[in-house]
């Protein structure tokens, strides 16, 4: 039973610690997410997601026509004269059946229109204007002059040539490390014109549909695209380079060439094909999170084309990685906050850490598993970092604030009880009156007969190796049976019981006790073997007193005080005349459940009070 202590109120006042540190750790990680502060490492683990998961299946619908060694090899002329060699690929690819293309070459100079009798502008233009379906890009570039985005486009021959609606833009959106893991797939310029990029506009030819924005959506067709305030889709990355397969621009166009018109209708139709950069020299690469990774070293940047067909893949998959909206990662934080104090707070700091770990090694396992099932994106490290902060912060406040007291209650008891009891003080340290409070007790007092006669005859040292060894012995019974050991007054011991820790059975503790001091007493002597034995009387009394720490600056100890230990004092002392080793009172034998060996004696007047005592013997 607990003491003197309001255990409810201190599991509520634990409580609310426990959820208050996890709620500060959680909002400082909190105020440090949406400062940013930690976004490119937050960038780093979304690049870990990417590397636990491994690469994913791309769609047969995406082919990757590339410009290759073996073209630059064996096409002799220039790559800015290529226009027939490009036109001869683009019409055979629409010969074949394919429902959109992507050009990912940007033409701004017109050439000379006779080289070698052939007008290379009017061969393009024209392959655009047969094919119907090729999406040509731009770039969008700041202008200070104009204090917007200015569009750099192909040469309005091809415009016209083919649609000036099939246009889109190749701005890659690229993170302050330089790696490119999500694209912006709408733009404005000063003029409220909305651009499109390349690979949604490919998309929309595909589907044949148009492009809509709704709310936090972009809609192709039947398709809603998630994408944040900046109209920016996280890059569903399908691997590094190379998971694209990509087809040699030099023998598609030697087949081109050849009018092998089967083999374009068996391999490109109802396809997208991306037309772009494929050899090494080019220097349209980015990194992306595979490559950033070490299990991918040794792989070369993604091209520029390879990232268009991973956003295409993305969208004509329906693999958008879903991302938390920022109040939902708010309560992951505290969540795991508060989890984190929660399970730490009752235990040792290398069992605490362990736990902590294990919470974070969960979290961290949860969000690949997410990520690598559903295509779910959890900030990592804002999250993670509240798990050591919140146990830090546990063992921080338990050592200043509740260790401390716990200190002070250990420094205080552990001469008065047992470590048991001590124990038990420590589950609920702040309920403790040290201050002083008044109790239902029984208090019993100790006293050797004629122990000033027996000193008096013998070496000092002696004596007090007799006291030391009667009072251990003395001692080990009163803290066996739970109860507070006060002082010791010269040869007699103040002890009493119910106090610091409130228990119902406190009069039978004493009783106990002082049944098994007896016996334990002979034993002593036979030890000590003393010309005359030592005996005792012990006297109980149970009621109110007054306990709490008691004393100056210099000296303060926990003791009782009041009408009760008085009383106590004066049975003891009646001991002696009636002959008698216990006697206990009334008020302590009514209070007893175990009524064995005891009878009554007459009332007595004690010594200094009024009112008629009635004793009881307790025999041995």
């Amino acid at each position: 039973m607990i003491p003197l202590l309001n255990a409810k109120a201190v599991s509520f006042r634990r409580s609310i610690a426990i959820v208050l540190i996890g709620l500060v750790c959680g909002g400082i990680m909190i105020i440090l997410l949406s400062t940013g502060l930690l976004r490119g490492i937050e960038l780093k683990s979304l690049d870990f997601q990417f590397l636990c998961r491994g690469t994913i299946p791309t769609s047969n619908n995406i082919i990757i026509i590339g410009t290759d060694e073996e073209a630059l090899d064996k096409i002799k002329d220039p790559f800015i004269f290529w226009s027939p060699y490009f036109a001869n690929i683009i019409k055979a690819v629409a010969g074949g059946g394919a429902k959109a293309m992507g050009l990912d070459f940007l033409q701004t100079i017109a050439l000379k229109k006779n080289i070698d009798g052939e007008d290379l502008d009017g061969i393009m233009a024209d392959a655009f204007m047969e094919a119907q379906n090729v999406i040509m890009i731009n770039l969008l570039r700041w202008d200070n002059s104009i204090g917007g985005l200015k569009a750099i486009n192909p040469l309005p021959r091809y415009l016209y040539a083919a649609d000036p609606d099939n246009i889109g833009f190749s701005n890659l959106t690229i993170d302050n490390d330089g790696c490119v893991r999500r694209q912006t797939l709408l733009l404005n310029d000063t003029e409220s014109n909305i651009y499109a990029y390349i690979g949604l506009k490919v998309i929309a030819k595909y589907f044949n549909s148009h492009i809509e924005k709704k709310g936090d959506h972009i809609w192709v067709g039947d398709c809603a695209i998630p994408v944040n305030s900046y109209n920016e889709m996280l890059i569903n990355f399908a691997g590094p380079s190379g998971t694209f397969p990509i087809i040699s621009f030099y023998k598609v166009w030697q087949l081109a060439h050849q009018g092998k018109t089967d083999f374009f209708k068996r391999y490109f139709k109802d396809k997208i094909v991306l037309i772009g950069p494929g050899n090494i020299y080019s220097q349209d690469f980015k990194p992306t999170p595979f490559y950033r990774s070490q299990y991918y070293s040794g792989t070369r940047q993604t091209l520029g084309v390879e990232i268009i067909a991973n956003v295409i893949n993305t969208i004509l998959e329906r693999r958008f990685i879903i991302s938390l909206k920022f109040w939902q990662t708010i309560l992951v934080i505290l969540f795991l906050g508060v989890l984190t104090s929660f399970t730490t707070f009752k235990l040792s700091p290398i069992a605490g850490g362990i736990v902590a770990f294990a919470i974070a090694v969960g979290y961290a396992n949860f969000c690949i598993f997410l990520f690598s099932s559903y295509n779910i994106y959890l900030d990592m490290i804002c999250p993670l970092d509240a798990i050591p902060l919140a146990y830090t912060a546990v063992f921080t406040y338990r050592y200043t604030i509740e260790d401390k007291e716990k200190r002070r209650i250990k420094r205080i008891f552990k001469h008065y009880v047992s470590e048991e009891v001590v124990e038990e003080l420590l589950k609920y340290p702040g309920e403790i009156p040290l201050g002083g409070n008044r109790v239902e007790v029984t208090v019993l007092f100790a006293d050797i007969r004629g122990f000033t006669t027996l000193s008096e005859k013998r070496d000092p040292r002696q004596v007090v190796s007799i006291l030391n060894s009667y009072f251990a012995v003395m001692a080990n019974i009163i803290l066996k049976n739970k109860g507070t050991l006060d002082k010791y007054i010269g040869d007699g011991i103040l002890a009493f019981f119910g106090a610091p820790i409130a228990r119902e059975e406190h009069a039978q503790m004493a009783v106990n006790s002082a049944i098994e001091m007896i016996p334990m007493l002979d034993v002593l002597n036979k030890e000590l073997m003393l010309d005359v034995p030592l005996r005792i009387g012990i006297g109980i009394h149970s009621g109110e007193a007054i306990v709490g720490n008691i004393g100056s600056e210099r000296k303060m100890e926990y003791t009782i005080i009041g009408n009760t230990v008085n009383t106590a004092s004066r049975v003891e002392g009646l001991t002696k005349e009636l002959q008698a080793n216990i006697l206990i009172t009334e008020e302590t034998f009514s209070r007893l459940k175990i009524l064995d060996n005891i009878t009554p004696e007459k009332e007595f007047t004690l010594r200094g009070m009024t009112k008629l005592i009635k004793l009881y013997r307790v025999e041995t």
